[in-house]
């Protein structure tokens, strides 16, 4: 008789969405039963020994090891805290689908190297495609950058990365300017920064 684990996830999914009219036999039924709660009780406390001992609370007549054995195969199928039983219909499909990938790398016939493409593709759809690289806001060059000028009571912002680009004599003309304290009209800054 296969394990829970070797069920594949048209079971699962039957049972997870109808559990009086489960196609599983009735000793898996229980252990998916016992698999999902202890997945729930890790959800809200996700120390083991404490686990283990609130899943043996619920289900007195289970052993210390099958305890264990049940928070294995939910940390290995259902590891993450999102809205539940999809998630874990969706773990055991994956894991139904890399299980597939493997028997048929095994034979390696035409057909098989179908099946194998074919899974992949089903996997693509599942996983989903790596999300676009978003700007870091704590890079510095991702960032723009002004120096604050008050100038006749106005103020004007610099562009940094245009003040970098400014030719060598226009950088040190405003230099002078802002060091001698000399008064700098609006129209002489911009004058210096078009230049």
């Amino acid at each position: 008789m296969k394990t829970i684990e070797e069920q594949s996830h048209e079971l699962i999914k039957a049972h997870i969405l109808d559990p009086d009219n489960s196609p599983l036999p009735l000793e898996q039924q229980e252990e998916l039963d016992r698999v999902i709660s202890i997945s729930r009780i890790l959800d809200k406390n996700p120390i083991l020994r404490d686990t283990v001992l609130l899943h043996r609370a619920k289900y007195s007549h289970i052993s210390n090891s099958t305890a264990y054995r049940d928070a294995r195969i939910a940390m290995r199928i259902y590891g993450c805290l999102r809205p539940f039983e999809y998630d874990f219909w969706q773990g055991w499909l994956i894991n139904d689908s890399l299980q597939n990938i493997k028997d048929c790398r095994r034979c390696s016939t035409a057909a098989d190297r179908r099946i194998i493409a074919m899974e992949h593709a089903n996997l693509f759809k599942m996983v989903g495609k790596k999300p676009e690289d978003l700007p870091d806001p704590k890079r510095n060059e991702k960032h723009q950058f002004y120096i604050m000028v008050q100038v006749n009571n106005q103020e004007m912002k610099i562009d940094l990365d245009k003040l970098e680009k400014l030719p060598e004599g226009t950088l040190r003309e405003l230099n002078k300017a802002i060091s001698a304290g000399k008064e700098i009209t609006v129209e002489d800054a911009q004058q210096i920064m078009d230049s």
